[in-house]
């Protein structure tokens, strides 16, 4: 019970780290991306509750980057 539900919790907090890989080349302004990736964190942190970051953090850092111009390869 106990070491099942402790795995169960360290396995959805690592699945839930992200490494989001931006080809630099095929980005429009490759010398912004820690600052975009920073706003764009910032912005999703501001606007949504933990329940919704939990679960669509990724998916939502990704669109912002492209938004702002650039390639996500992952």
């Amino acid at each position: 019970g106990f070491v099942m539900k402790k795995y169960l919790v360290l396995f959805l907090l690592t699945s839930s780290c992200t490494h989001i890989i931006i080809d630099p080349r095929g980005s429009k302004e490759p010398r912004e991306i820690v600052r975009d990736e920073i706003e764009c964190k910032k912005i999703i942190k501001d606007n949504l509750n933990f329940v919704d970051r939990f679960f669509m953090h990724e998916r939502l850092i990704k669109n912002c980057l492209r938004g702002r111009g650039h390639s996500i390869l992952n």
